[in-house]
């Protein structure tokens, strides 16, 4: 299976990451850093939403997805670099992990007082979209697409740090939107799960149309 990675970050994340693999200590195995990104999204977690008490959680928050970046990010570049991958295992592994990481970084932002729940939701649900197109596509197409016009999970990690570290230092536009208290984060939510839904029709469809040339209906024989 090919592995198309594209991203944005790619030229400077995949030096760093050999250069973490080659001065990781010996008894360090890819299950261990799997294990350390769950435990980063888990940190995100808390510190998400326990950040009505203080600002400081948030950076509890962006230091989970710091740590979620380093074990998520390394574990399968650390088993190509040993040469001891584990394809069927690995890949069943790493993207359930993903799945249950991010929704727990989502649900944590859902919980905080800088959004509500609804949009972390509408977000996460256009997450997973993109994920099951992956998924589908990589059986349809032997091509494993990791990123989609250049963004891929450290591109999103840092965009959510972004706006963590914003919510910091900026006041938090609020409205009452048909009685729900809504946020400038709920409506930049809305906007990317909206982006991602639409990214997600418009790639199944060029990839039916692809798939239907290669793979054309066969005729009835008589």
């Amino acid at each position: 299976m090919i592995r198309k990675n594209d991203t944005i970050t790619g030229p400077l994340e995949r030096p760093l990451l050999k250069w973490f693999c080659a001065r990781l200590p010996d008894g360090v195995t890819s299950d261990m850093l799997t294990a350390i990104g769950v435990t980063g999204a888990a940190i995100s977690f808390v510190g998400y939403s326990l950040s009505g008490l203080g600002t400081g959680f948030i950076w509890l928050a962006c230091l989970g997805l710091i740590i979620n970046w380093f074990g998520d990010s390394l574990d399968g570049t650390l088993a190509r670099h040993l040469k001891a991958e584990r394809p069927k295992y690995g890949f069943f592994l790493d993207h359930m992990t993903d799945t249950f990481a991010m929704a727990l970084v989502a649900i944590g932002i859902g919980l905080s007082p800088y959004a509500n729940l609804t949009s972390a939701m509408a977000v996460l649900l256009g997450y997973l979209f993109m994920v099951i197109l992956t998924m589908v596509k990589s059986r349809a197409t032997d091509v494993f697409q990791v990123s989609y016009n250049g963004f891929g999970p450290t591109e999103i990690r840092l965009i959510i740090i972004l706006f963590s570290i914003t919510a910091i230092f900026f006041p938090t536009p609020r409205w009452v939107w048909f009685d729900l208290a809504t946020t400038i984060y709920d409506v930049i939510m809305l906007v990317a799960a909206l982006l991602l839904t639409g990214a997600c029709i418009a790639d199944t469809i060029m990839t039916a149309r692809s798939l239907a040339i290669v793979d054309p209906p066969r005729r009835r024989t008589p």
